[in-house]
């Protein structure tokens, strides 16, 4: 039998808090570990929501934190800020912590599914795109039909609010 990981990242934005919601009320047999990756330089109201959240999903959401700090890679940019042509933070803040943190449950064994909030109206959006045969990538909204009201919507059915 394979083992099963199912995780969850959390940006502190809207579509992935949304999608959380969506799992957590439509796939309740999936036992998500949700995290969040922690540039240092998040507004404290991202933090209050975060704990909303975790109130709301019923489990704590793990906090990953890069080895680097934003101002860190902000000097190695030559204080250029990152931009959609640009896009140092992801890579160096998101991506790569969450790489080495999937890292060991792909070592342990685990098939790794990892749910990404690309909703349906996002088409020329791709998503992360994996190296390793044994994590996949799932787009619940892009496949269900979900797009930027729908994310409204479940907000506020949820009572959580943007």
């Amino acid at each position: 039998m394979t083992k099963e990981k199912h995780v969850l990242g959390i940006s502190g934005g809207k579509d992935s808090a949304a999608l959380a919601i969506y799992m957590r009320d439509n796939y309740p047999e999936l036992d998500i570990d949700y995290f969040f990756t922690d540039t240092g330089k998040e507004l404290p109201e991202v933090y209050d929501y975060l704990s909303k959240l975790e109130g709301y999903l019923g489990k704590p959401i793990s906090r990953i934190n890069p080895d680097r700090d934003f101002d860190f890679w902000l000097m190695q940019h030559n204080n250029f800020l990152p931009s959609p042509q640009a896009r140092w933070c992801t890579i160096q803040m998101k991506l790569r912590p969450f790489e080495e943190w999937v890292k060991t449950f792909l070592d342990e064994g685990y098939t790794v599914y990892s749910y990404v909030a690309i909703r349906s109206d996002e088409e020329y959006r791709t998503g992360y795109l994996s190296n390793d045969e044994n994590l996949k990538i799932k787009l619940p909204f892009r496949d269900d039909g979900i797009d930027k009201q729908g994310v409204l919507n479940i907000l506020e059915f949820s009572c959580l609010g943007l």
